[in-house]
């Protein structure tokens, strides 16, 4: 789905409105005229893989959060979407992944604050895989899968895939990228960039 796009459709005795962000910081959210409740879905970004003379190991998924709340029309929230994380061109450990966030007061749903840790870069040779990024603040929080180590003879290792409903797969092993939204990028051999990790995303979904 594109950024900010909403899908709206009348029913029986409400509304039911799909709204989902692939981009935006510090952004604000505006609860539609109708709506009752909320339910909120957050992807943390993946890390990148670590690089090596070798191989490197693949960076960590990010976490995935979700909440359910009672919202007014007029309520607002502030929420960031997690950005790519750029892969190494020198060898080393790989960058940390990205964090979404979602923050604000509700009408009667009280105060939501959902954020994480990030997910650890993948690290050059046999140092390892990174790990899987957390979650905190929604009703469910789920935990990215680490990334995959490389052996220190020339095989690198995977990333890790992000966590929670429709997330993405980690970067295949010398440099693939993560799919969005939350997986860590494949590690890499000298002179491969080591893969991306993949951005993160906000849904909310209106009843």
């Amino acid at each position: 789905m594109l950024p900010g796009l909403g899908l709206a459709m009348l029913a029986a005795g409400g509304i039911s409105i799909l709204r989902t962000y692939t981009s935006g910081t510090a952004a604000t959210e505006t609860v539609p005229a109708g709506a009752t409740s909320v339910r909120i879905r957050v992807w943390h970004g993946g890390a990148a893989g670590g690089r090596g003379a070798s191989d490197g190991g693949g960076g960590g998924g990010g976490g995935f959060a979700e909440k359910t709340a009672i919202c007014a029309s007029g309520d607002t929230l502030t929420y960031t979407v997690a950005g790519t994380t750029a892969g190494r061109s020198t060898n080393g450990t790989g960058a940390v992944g990205a964090l979404s966030s979602v923050s604000g007061t509700l009408t009667g749903g009280g105060s939501i604050n959902i954020s994480g840790t990030a997910a650890g870069g993948g690290i050059a040779g046999a140092g390892g895989g990174g790990t899987g990024g957390t979650a905190t603040g929604g009703d469910t929080n789920t935990t990215g899968s680490n990334g995959v180590a490389g052996d220190g003879a020339g095989t690198s290792g995977a990333g890790g895939a992000g966590a929670g409903i429709d997330a993405g797969a980690g970067g295949t092993a010398n440099g693939g990228a993560g799919t969005a939204p939350g997986g860590g990028g494949g590690g890499a051999p000298s002179p491969t960039t080591s893969g991306q990790g993949a951005r993160g995303q906000v849904e909310y979904y209106y009843t």
